[in-house]
């Protein structure tokens, strides 16, 4: 009994070691000084930016208006907003706001297909790039400006720093913090040591016609992962832009995080088992950026690496005690790998106050885990713009 429960403590070690090592070594490289310096554009490009909305007339109104106020020519961008199933008023709104409308009439409803659908619908017309952000996102005038530059410098691919737009609750405050910590390890900690941003599903820029060609082999939920997969086979790689904001609005209760998670944990299984079948030829080709890829799309979500691993660590005290020392390191290790991926303004009373509301969150993503195949193939959407009630309190 004892030596079966040392070979499956040293199986489950190995793969944990890997994850944790792998955030510790990016939660330092986010916190190397370092900053992308990109020369003023000498061209001014044309750009295509598309807001899929699903039911979003609370925050797609304000989102346009506030897009409209870019600095850079409006000549120079068209604004497309898929508008599945919103209020004819909102749409309305919308055109006058100087958006152009397009309302689907799809089955089989995903944020790739109002993607197409805006790709095919401006077929005609000449752009640079396209632009994607979400309905409820937010960004400063200078935005268009920033992301001229850096496609000017020649990137193909652009993540901006996404940022929550509330905290009004625990829930959306820890999804923040989480999201920053996703910008330190994934993001910033990958570029500082010469890899490729990981994409966060809004705040993206790619190359017009690299898109044209790759969107139509993409119909899953989890559409960053495979627009991701495919610029990993083409060697295109992600710039991320750590001073260029997007607002984004933060799930506000757990049964909403629960069902967001839920989407995204069935995408990234599924591009992990589709990186994984390629395993040769990445080492053949020597496509380590794949490789690193393929080890981030295998890490459960922190939260349960939170939370298993103390209870491993009870299970070893009652059954072999003499091996809960390296996990207990191995733990430590981990906490200051959060701990340096947490930027300094979150240093403070109510991040600590907040995190004693982490069990309950392990609670929700274990819950996510559930409904995985339904997150396969059914859209789920996270309602935006209403004030409700915190279930995490």
């Amino acid at each position: 009994m004892e030596f079966v429960m040392h070979v499956v403590e040293g199986i489950f070690f190995i793969p944990f070691m890997i994850w944790i090592i792998y955030f510790l070594v990016f939660s330092i490289g986010y916190r190397i000084p370092s900053k992308a310096l990109f020369k003023k554009a000498a061209v001014q490009h044309r750009f295509l930016v598309i807001f899929p909305a699903y039911k979003e007339d609370a925050v797609i109104v304000d989102s346009i208006r506030s897009f409209s106020k870019q600095e850079y020519p409006h000549h120079l961008y068209e604004v497309v907003v898929v508008a599945d199933s919103m209020h004819e008023d909102t749409n309305t709104a919308l055109r006058n706001a100087g958006a152009t409308v397009l309302i689907p009439s799809y089955e089989h409803r995903s944020k790739a297909a109002a993607l197409n659908l805006a790709m095919t619908s401006t077929q005609g017309k000449t752009f640079d790039a396209v632009v994607i952000l979400d309905a409820d996102n937010l960004v400063l005038p200078d935005f268009l400006t920033h992301i001229n530059q850096a496609f000017s410098s020649g990137s193909k691919a652009i993540q901006a720093h996404r940022i929550a737009k509330n905290d009004n609750t625990d829930t959306a405050y820890l999804d923040g913090i989480s999201e920053e910590i996703n910008n330190s390890i994934f993001r910033k900690g990958h570029v500082n040591l010469g890899l490729p941003a990981a994409l966060t599903g809004s705040g993206m820029l790619f190359e017009i016609n690299w898109f044209r060609q790759v969107m139509p082999k993409i119909s899953s939920m989890g559409e960053d992962k495979e627009l991701e997969y495919h610029l990993l086979r083409d060697g295109i790689f992600t710039t991320y832009l750590e001073d260029v904001y997007v607002l984004d609005e933060k799930v506000q209760n757990r049964r909403d995080l629960s069902n967001q998670r839920k989407r995204w944990i069935a995408a990234q299984i599924d591009t992990f088992l589709l990186t994984f079948k390629e395993l040769s030829n990445i080492f053949r080709t020597r496509n380590w950026p794949m490789l690193d890829k393929l080890i981030q799309w295998s890490i459960p979500p922190r939260i349960i690496l939170l939370g298993i691993i103390p209870i491993w660590i009870i299970i070893l005290i009652l059954l072999a005690p003499i091996l809960i020392y390296k996990w207990l390191v191995l733990y430590l290790l981990f906490l200051i790998a959060l701990g340096l991926a947490i930027p300094n303004k979150f240093y403070n009373k109510r991040t600590f106050i907040s995190f004693l509301k982490l069990p309950f969150i392990f609670v929700a993503i274990l819950r996510s885990f559930m409904g995985i195949k339904s997150g396969r193939s059914t859209f789920v959407h996270t309602p935006h713009g209403e004030k409700k009630e915190d279930y995490s309190n």
